[in-house]
C-alpha cells in the first residue's frame, strides 16, 4: 500500500530539515513524498534539493495559499493514504507510517485514521511539551462544536478517494478550510473514521492558526453554514457548549486577576527588607498557583 506524504512549504528553512528527515528515516518505504513549495525567497529550496532522491515530486511556484498548495499536493498524489506533514512538524519516531499502515491493514473500513500529538512551542508561556489526545469518533460531532480546530493535520492519513466524495479543501478560507472539510465528513455516517491511540507526529504551536480571532472568526461563519448544525437539537447543544465556554473564560480570567493581585502584593513586599520569611512562603505558593493555571490553559485545545 503507497502511502502519500505531502510537505506545504514557504520560507522554511528553519525547519523543514527536520521535517524532511522523519520522512526519509521511515522504516515503511512504500512512500510517495511530495512537497509544495510557495516560490520561497530564503534557503529553502537549496534544502529541499539536498534530498531530492528522496523526493517524488518538488514544486515551486506561487500559489493561493495554503489549502491552494494543499490541494495541488492531494491532485499529484497517487498514494493510497494521504498525510499533511507540515514544514515546521515531523513524524513521532522512525516507525510511524509502517504502524500507521499496519493498522490500516486491520481495519480496511477504515477512510480516516487519526491518532495523539506531541505538542511543542517556544513560547515564554508554554515552556513544556505535552500530548494532544483527540476525541474517539463518536464524540466528533459534538467535540467539533466545542474545540473549533479539532484536528491536527499530521496526525490524520485520509483515504485519498475521500477528497473525490466531499471535495477538496475549501480556498474560501485561509485558516480554518480544515474545519470546513471535517464539518463535511462528520455529517457522512457512512464514512469509517477510526482512532488510532499512538503519538504519530510532533507539531509546533505557532504560525497563522495562532491568530485565535481569526480563527473563530471562520471556524463559526462555517458553523453557521453546515445544515446538520441547524437543527433544533443542535442549536440546544451549541447554546450550551457556548455558554459552558464563557464560565471557563471567566473561571480563567479570575485566577489571572488573583495571581496579579499576589503579584502586587509580593512586588511590594521585596521593599520591606523585614518580610524575608514571609515572601519565601508567599512566593512558593504564587509560583505553585501559576503552574496550576498554565497546566490548565495547556490543557484547552
Amino acid at each position: 500500500m503507497k502511502i502519500s506524504i505531502i510537505t506545504v512549504c514557504k520560507n522554511s528553512e528553519l525547519y523543514i530539515e527536520e521535517s524532511i528527515k522523519s520522512v526519509i528515516s521511515q522504516t515503511y518505504k512504500d512512500i510517495e513524498y511530495i512537497i509544495i513549495d510557495g516560490d520561497s525567497e530564503d534557503s529553502t529550496k537549496q534544502i529541499v534539493a539536498k534530498y531530492s532522491e528522496y523526493i517524488t515530486h518538488f514544486i515551486s511556484e506561487p500559489d493561493n495559499g495554503l489549502y491552494g498548495a494543499m490541494n495541488k499536493g492531494i491532485k499529484i498524489a497517487t498514494g493510497e493514504f494521504i498525510n499533511f506533514l507540515n514544514s515546521d512538524d515531523y513524524f513521532y519516531d522512525d516507525r510511524v507510517v509502517e504502524d500507521v499502515a499496519n493498522f490500516i491493514n486491520e481495519h480496511p473500513e477504515c477512510c480516516m485514521l487519526y491518532g495523539d500529538a506531541h505538542i511543542r512551542s517556544d513560547s515564554k508561556v508554554f515552556t513544556q511539551s505535552f500530548i494532544s489526545k483527540p476525541p474517539s469518533p463518536s464524540e466528533i460531532p459534538e467535540a467539533i462544536i466545542s474545540y473549533g480546530s479539532l484536528f491536527l493535520q499530521g496526525a490524520i492519513f485520509f483515504r485519498r478517494d475521500l477528497f473525490s466524495k466531499l471535495g477538496l479543501f475549501s480556498e474560501n478560507y485561509k485558516i480554518s478550510a480544515d474545519y470546513e472539510w471535517f464539518t463535511r465528513i462528520v455529517q457522512d455516517e457512512k464514512l469509517k473514521m477510526l482512532y488510532y491511540p499512538r503519538i504519530v507526529f510532533s507539531y509546533y504551536q505557532g504560525g497563522i492558526s495562532g491568530n485565535v480571532t481569526a480563527t473563530l472568526k471562520e471556524m463559526f461563519e462555517i458553523q453557521n453554514q453546515v445544515l446538520m448544525y441547524q437543527s433544533n437539537d443542535w442549536q440546544r447543544i451549541r447554546i450550551l457548549k457556548f455558554q459552558s465556554s464563557i464560565i471557563e473564560l471567566q473561571d480563567f480570567i479570575q485566577k489571572i486577576q488573583t495571581l496579579s493581585e499576589e503579584r502586587r502584593i509580593l512586588i511590594e513586599g521585596i521593599k520591606n527588607p523585614f518580610n524575608k520569611i514571609f515572601l519565601k512562603v508567599f512566593f512558593r505558593k504564587l509560583l505553585s498557583k501559576s503552574k496550576l493555571v498554565l497546566s490548565s490553559l495547556r490543557s484547552k485545545p
